[in-house]
């Protein structure tokens, strides 16, 4: 099911406290499936949640509403030990907004950005225990790329990193085919899963 009126945007550095707003129920939400513990996170102060909006390589945000309010979150990273190869992370959904179409909205966006600065793929990783975050990005097209890591927030936890390729020659905004949109059997882990910051 899709919602007709969903919004996805890049917040400017004046709405920070909507993005912290969103990344603390998302710890709340979802403690295990995140690389920050909700302690670590509430120990932050202003100027730590604007730095995002002034890092070095840029930091797109980006935010999923319907019917103007927020409901869901993601952002992208260029990590030096990724070879600055574009990482979305923090990705959520509120739980009374999923099944909406927010998740693959807020894709979408981030393989425009992709598009738009001429990256050929997009990295992500998901906790071996969510089972639900990797059938979205299974469907999506994102495939896992045999490689993990121990989450931080809990290293008893892997990270299995997926990757999708990009078309950098196609329209910024147009999104490639979804191979399937049938269910997929997610493999079990023997790595690791997530990335968030």
């Amino acid at each position: 099911m899709t919602d007709l009126d969903i919004s996805v945007f890049e917040p400017p550095e004046s709405d920070w406290e909507v993005w912290r707003d969103l990344r603390l129920a998302a710890l709340r939400d979802a403690p295990g499936a995140f690389g920050e513990t909700l302690t670590a996170a509430l120990q932050r102060d202003e100027d730590n949640w604007r730095g995002a909006w002034r890092a070095e390589p840029p930091q797109p945000r980006f935010i999923a509403a319907i019917a103007g309010k927020p409901q869901g979150m993601c952002s992208i990273v260029l990590p030096a030990d990724h070879d600055f190869q574009p990482l979305i992370i923090a990705m959520w959904i509120s739980p009374v907004a999923r099944g909406r179409g927010l998740g693959p909205a807020l894709l979408d966006a981030c393989v425009a950005w992709c598009r738009r600065n001429s990256f050929a793929r997009l990295r992500l990783g998901v906790v071996e225990d969510n089972e639900a975050a990797a059938r979205l990005y299974a469907r999506y097209g994102f495939r896992y790329d045999g490689t993990g890591e121990p989450l931080l927030s809990d290293p008893s936890k892997l990270v299995m990193w997926m990757e999708l390729p990009i078309k950098t020659n196609a329209p910024a905004d147009a999104v490639d085919p979804v191979p399937s949109l049938k269910p997929i059997a997610v493999p079990s882990p023997t790595l690791a899963t997530e990335a968030t910051a």
